[in-house]
């Protein structure tokens, strides 16, 4: 298992368990929610730096790209390489990192514990590449979060365990989208487009996930702001990139 396990996964897990039991406040867990999984993975890892669907300031890039980091789940430039690398590129074959063809568990989350991130092909990402904050993000990542943490902590507790649940409900909605819209195992999935993939809309996980639960959309358009393509698929992100993006 790499590092990822022992000092963010099995962590965060653990204090989220330690969370439920102190009273986390459920309107600061639903604005750290936003914040995460909105802006965090919707807007910066997903639209942003994976498929450069928009463009914003550099400084607001650099912002975002940092608050990405507290969605614990590898700095921009793992998440990107990833992303655009792996899963896009050969999508729902042998080389897709957290395709289910290599079974469910590792699709939702063993893929995050048993891929080594010193194997994987950076020139997938070649802009973070040539960008020191993003080679900084990516080699103090653990130190970020665990400052994060210790920070918010002592500021306040209850904010500290609110922080904590939202970063879990970030995780666990990516890895729901990675299993589930890669398969048929739950019913109401459905294909806009006859993608070369498995993947399917989810109009719940298509809402909740910030439009990344229309998923066959996004393989079909993945560079477009808006994953939504029916009149009755709704996709939120939209509403934050109008907050951040370059006019």
């Amino acid at each position: 298992m790499n590092t990822y396990f022992y000092l963010a996964f099995l962590p965060l897990h653990l204090m989220g368990g330690i969370a439920l039991f102190n009273s986390p406040n459920p309107w600061l867990v639903f604005l750290f929610w936003i914040l995460l999984s909105g802006y965090g993975v919707g807007v910066t890892l997903h639209r942003l730096l994976s498929h450069k669907a928009f463009e914003t300031h550099p400084v607001i890039k650099n912002g975002l790209s940092l608050l990405s980091c507290f969605c614990v789940q590898g700095s921009p430039l793992f998440w990107v390489t990833v992303h655009r690398g792996y899963h896009h590129r050969y999508s729902d074959t042998t080389k897709d990192i957290h395709s289910p063809i290599h079974g469910k568990l590792r699709a939702y989350f063993l893929w995050t514990i048993k891929t080594n991130v010193d194997e994987l092909n950076y020139k997938y990402a070649p802009e973070l590449l040539r960008s020191a904050f993003q080679l900084a993000l990516s080699r103090y990542y653990f130190y970020i979060i665990w400052a994060g943490w210790i920070l918010v902590y002592f500021l306040s507790p209850v904010t500290f365990f609110s922080l904590v649940i939202a970063q879990l409900i970030t995780m666990h909605m990516e890895f729901c989208v990675n299993l589930f819209c890669h398969t048929s195992i739950i019913p109401g999935g459905y294909r806009n487009f006859d993608t070369d993939d498995n993947s399917r809309n989810y109009w719940l996980f298509g809402v909740l996930g910030w439009g990344i639960g229309f998923h066959n959309n996004h393989h079909a358009r993945p560079k477009e702001v808006s994953f939504a393509y029916k009149k009755y698929e709704f996709d939120p992100a939209v509403l934050l990139v109008e907050t951040v993006k370059r006019r």
